[in-house]
C-alpha cells in the first residue's frame, strides 16, 4: 500500500490510542479467529495486525512468513508465536494443515497470486492488500479460486471503510444533488511521498511492481463507482514521466543525496530533509488538521527546538520528536538519527531522486463516461505540497466539495436554488490509519468470515476486480493512445 498511510503509526499520539479506536467498532465478545500472516511488513504486521493486540479476544495470530528476520522476530514476539511457527517463506506454512480460519497476505504486489491461491486452496478465507496482483490474469485467476474453494476473498480497498467515503456515497445517493452531471476527483500525492515510494522506493519500477495508476489508484477506481452508484462505460487516459529523470537533476548533483549534493539547501528531495527533519511530514499533516494538532505539526517542522521544549511541560507533544514510524521504519527497522543516516549512506531511499532506476508516471489523467452520462475524471500526480484526495461533484441541484487528508477531513455541500450550505467533519481520530479505514475493514472481514457471508464477499471480490481492470485498461490507453470500451473490463 501504498501508501497513503502516511500516519499509521500515530496511533498513541494526543487523545488517540488503539483500543480507543477499536471501542467504536461495537465488537462482540467472543472466541478469537486464528489467522496467520504472510508478509510482516509495514501493512500487515503495522497497520492490520495491531487489531490483534488491541482484541485479542477477536483475532489471534498463531504463524507468520517473513524473510526478513528482524520483521519476523518482532512481530513473533508482539504476537507471542512460538519459534516453530515462524517461518522465512510462505510455501512450508502453507504446506501445514490449515491452523486458522484466516490469511492476511501482504507481500510485495508481484508476490500476492502464489500464496493467496495456495491459501485459499488450503482452508483460508484470505484478506488480501491490493493490489490484488500485477497482472490481468492473475486477477481474473484470484476470483476464479475464491469462487471454486468458496473462501471469501476481500481486497484491502480500505477507502470504503472511512467515515469520509460513506458519508460521500450517502450524500450522493440521497439524490441532494439532482441529476450528477461532473465529477472531478484527484490523488494528490506528496512530493515527498512520491519520491519515497514511486521514484526510490518499491513501487517505482514498472516491471518490479505495477503501474502507478494500479499501485495508487486502484482504491480510486474502486471508489468512484462505489460512490456514485454506475458503471463507467468508456475511458481514455494520458501521462508521463515527466520530472523524476536524469535530465532535471541540479547540476554537479550526486549519485547519493549525502555525497555532497550542490542543491542539498534548494532541493525539496533531499534525503536527509526528509528522513531526518521530517518537515514535509509533519506540513502534510498540519495541513490537513485543525486546532491543536495543526499548530503542534507545523511548530515542529519550523522550530523543532521549541517542540522538544515544551513536550516536558505538555506530555503528548513528545510523540513528535519521538515518532518512529512510516516512513521510516521503511529505512530500518529501529529508527534513530544513526541509522536513519546510515540507511541513507547505504540504502535506496538516500538516491538522488534524478538517478534511480524509476520509469514509472509522476502524473496521469483518466477521462470516464459512466453509464449514466456523467462525465468523470480521476487525476493522479506526484507533485502535491501535501498529501489529500478531493473530490468535485456538480450536480443538477447543487455541488459536492470534499478533501480527505492525512490529518483531516471535511465535505461541502451548497444547494443551487436556496443557496442553502452545509458542512460535514469526516475525519477520524489522528492515527487511524488511512481515516479509520484500516481498523474498519479488518472488523468488517472478520464479521464476514463469523457470518459465513460467502455471497456478499464474492460481490466484493467482483467489485474490486473491475477496479484493477478499469487501471489496465487506463495503462494500455496511455500508451496506446485510444479509447477503451466497457466490455474491455466487464
Amino acid at each position: 500500500m501504498t501508501t497513503h498511510n502516511s500516519i499509521a503509526f500515530v496511533h498513541l499520539w494526543f487523545n488517540g490510542s488503539i483500543r480507543t479506536e477499536i471501542t467504536k467498532l461495537g465488537v462482540p465478545m467472543t472466541k478469537p479467529i486464528h489467522a496467520i500472516l504472510i508478509g510482516a511488513g509495514n501493512r500487515g504486521a503495522q497497520s492490520y495486525a495491531p487489531y490483534a493486540l488491541a482484541l485479542p479476544d477477536q483475532l489471534k495470530f498463531v504463524a507468520v512468513a517473513e524473510p526478513i528476520e528482524i520483521r519476523r522476530k518482532v512481530f513473533a514476539e508482539q504476537h507471542q508465536i512460538p519459534e516453530e511457527m515462524q517461518f522465512e517463506s510462505w510455501e512450508p506454512l502453507l504446506e501445514k494443515p490449515a491452523m486458522g480460519e484466516v490469511a492476511l497476505i501482504c507481500t510485495q504486489d508481484w508476490q500476492h497470486t502464489a500464496p493467496a491461491v495456495a491459501a485459499m486452496r488450503a482452508g483460508y478465507h484470505v484478506l488480501l492488500e491490493k493490489p490484488m496482483a500485477n497482472k490481468m490474469d492473475e486477477c481474473r485467476l484470484l476470483l476464479d479460486v475464491s469462487q471454486e474453494t468458496q473462501r471469501q476473498l476481500r481486497i484491502c480497498h480500505v477507502l470504503r471503510y472511512t467515515p469520509h467515503f460513506i458519508k460521500l456515497r450517502e450524500l450522493v445517493q440521497s439524490g441532494v444533488l439532482g441529476q450528477i452531471v461532473q465529477v472531478d476527483h484527484r490523488e494528490n500525492v506528496s512530493f515527498w511521498h512520491m519520491a519515497h515510494s514511486y521514484v526510490r522506493g518499491n513501487w517505482r519500477n514498472e516491471s518490479e511492481s505495477s503501474p502507478m495508476i494500479l499501485a495508487k489508484c486502484c482504491h480510486d477506481l474502486d471508489i468512484l463507482p462505489w460512490i456514485l452508484g454506475q458503471q463507467p462505460t468508456q475511458l481514455a487516459s494520458v501521462g508521463s514521466l515527466i520530472h523524476y529523470k536524469a535530465e532535471n537533476a541540479p547540476e554537479g548533483a550526486p549519485q547519493r543525496c549525502l555525497d555532497g549534493c550542490p542543491a542539498a539547501q534548494t532541493c525539496p528531495h533531499y534525503a536527509p530533509h526528509l528522513y531526518l527533519e521530517m518537515a514535509p511530514f509533519w506540513n502534510s499533516i498540519a495541513d490537513t488538521s485543525k486546532g491543536f494538532t495543526r499548530w503542534a505539526s507545523h511548530q515542529y517542522a519550523e522550530n523543532a527546538p521549541l517542540v522538544r521544549a515544551l513536550s516536558w511541560v505538555i506530555p503528548t507533544l513528545k510523540q513528535i520528536p519521538n515518532y518512529t514510524g512510516w516512513p521510516l521504519t521503511i529505512l530500518t527497522q529501529n529508527p534513530t538519527p544513526e541509522s536513519i543516516e546510515e540507511a541513507l549512506k547505504t540504502g535506496p531511499y538516500g538516491r538522488c531522486v534524478y538517478h534511480c532506476d524509476n520509469d514509472v508516471v509522476d502524473h496521469q489523467v483518466v477521462m470516464m463516461q459512466f453509464d449514466d452520462q456523467s462525465s468523470v475524471t480521476l487525476t493522479m500526480h506526484g507533485h502535491s505540497h501535501y498529501e489529500y484526495r478531493s473530490t468535485k461533484i456538480e450536480g443538477t441541484h447543487g455541488r459536492l466539495l470534499a478533501e480527505f487528508g492525512n490529518g483531516g477531513a471535511w465535505i461541502k455541500l451548497d444547494e443551487h436554488r436556496t443557496d442553502w450550505h452545509m458542512e460535514f467533519d469526516t475525519g477520524a481520530e489522528l492515527g487511524e490509519g488511512h481515516g479509520g479505514g484500516d481498523f474498519q475493514l479488518v472488523n468488517s472481514f472478520l464479521k464476514s468470515v463469523r457470518d459465513g457471508s460467502f455471497e456478499e464477499s464474492l460481490t466484493g471480490t467482483r467489485e474490486a476486480l473491475q477496479s484493477h481492470m478499469l487501471a489496465f485498461a487506463a495503462e494500455e490507453s496511455r500508451l496506446d493512445g485510444k479509447f477503451i470500451e466497457q466490455n474491455w473490463w466487464s
